[in-house]
């Protein structure tokens, strides 16, 4: 099998990882092609939507070898000094640290893995280049709904397959591709109850209960099929992240929610996890529901509803030095 049909079969979470390997392998040598995809199914690479977007980023990459002259992207062409002009030409556009910083991290990541399996120069990512990011920005991070605001979007579902997309995403905390990627035969019922079993992130099994609301529009969705995906989209094909993006930016523009911003299966996940936190869940208890590997993670979303609070706090204490006064009263 060539090596780039074994890499769009690659399974994850129930699905192709790489829909566009093809791409990919135009766009790097044979060589490095085998080691890409050697990393990229390695446990190093984490989720599968970090493993998509990986390769997207070593596509980016060969197209900066193409401006360099090289008909195809290899391990070694690069060196520092291509890697500062590049990063020097980023700033100058005006790009995203941040994004900078993940495709710096996506490089030298691929360089490191292939480094202990074939002679290659020094790793071109220094520290010299990665780009200071600013964690306590909160303008690019992800929005989160208030519990009335969640509503507002369930009230624009046009039909039960919408609130289910909203429902199922919202109660779990889950990931999107962990939704669409379940199949019938992890859906079990245990007395009068209905479980998912959900691979979640780094391959972890987990058996999630569902509220009986969310089990009966389930029901209702996969009324007459036994086998199969789980969630089919209304052409009866699959259910994708893609499809669940746009369904969730849909009822989230009708809702007048996040003006300027969609409402993404992520800011469903996000949405859930601060309202448990808000709740006073434990934090350990947050962490494990939501599986985050790092309790830093689930720690980072309770500090950030704890600043907006207290800026809230703070602007409004600020507001009363000026009670009382109103235009005109210096007369």
């Amino acid at each position: 099998m060539p090596v780039g049909a074994e890499l769009a079969g690659v399974e994850g979470g129930g699905g192709a990882v790489f829909g566009q390997a093809g791409l990919l392998a135009e766009a790097v040598t044979p060589e490095t092609f085998v080691l890409v995809l050697d990393w990229l199914t390695s446990t190093r690479s984490g989720s599968v939507q970090t493993k998509r977007d990986y390769a997207d980023d070593i596509r980016r990459w060969a197209a900066f070898a193409a401006e360099l002259g090289h008909e195809r992207f290899a391990l070694g062409q690069l060196t520092a000094d291509h890697i500062r002009a590049w990063r020097i030409r980023r700033e100058a556009a005006g790009c995203a640290p941040s994004t900078t910083a993940r495709y710096l991290t996506a490089l030298s990541s691929l360089h490191r893995y292939a480094a202990e399996k074939v002679d290659l120069p020094r790793n071109p990512v220094t520290q010299d280049d990665r780009p200071k990011v600013d964690k306590g920005n909160t303008s690019t991070s992800t929005p989160v709904l208030e519990i009335d605001e969640v509503r507002a979007l369930a009230r624009r579902a046009q039909d039960d397959f919408d609130l289910l997309l909203v429902t199922l995403l919202y109660t779990l905390a889950g990931r999107v591709s962990e939704m669409c990627a379940i199949g019938f035969g992890q859906r079990i019922e245990r007395g009068r109850r209905v479980y998912l079993d959900v691979t979640r992130k780094a391959h972890k099994e987990r058996v999630l209960p569902l509220p009986t609301t969310v089990a009966e529009l389930l029901d209702t969705h996969t009324a007459g099929r036994t086998t199969g995906h789980l969630l089919l989209d209304r052409a009866g094909a699959p259910l994708d992240r893609h499809d669940v993006a746009r369904a969730l930016a849909r009822m989230g523009r009708h809702a007048g929610l996040l003006p300027g911003r969609k409402v993404t299966p992520h800011v469903m996940r996000a949405s859930r996890i601060t309202h448990m936190l808000d709740a006073q869940v434990p934090l350990a208890e947050v962490q494990q529901f939501a599986d985050h590997d790092n309790p830093a993670t689930t720690v980072g979303y309770w500090e950030r509803r704890r600043k907006d609070r207290r800026n809230v706090a703070f602007v409004d204490d600020g507001e009363t030095v000026f009670t009382g006064i109103t235009p005109g009263t210096w007369v």
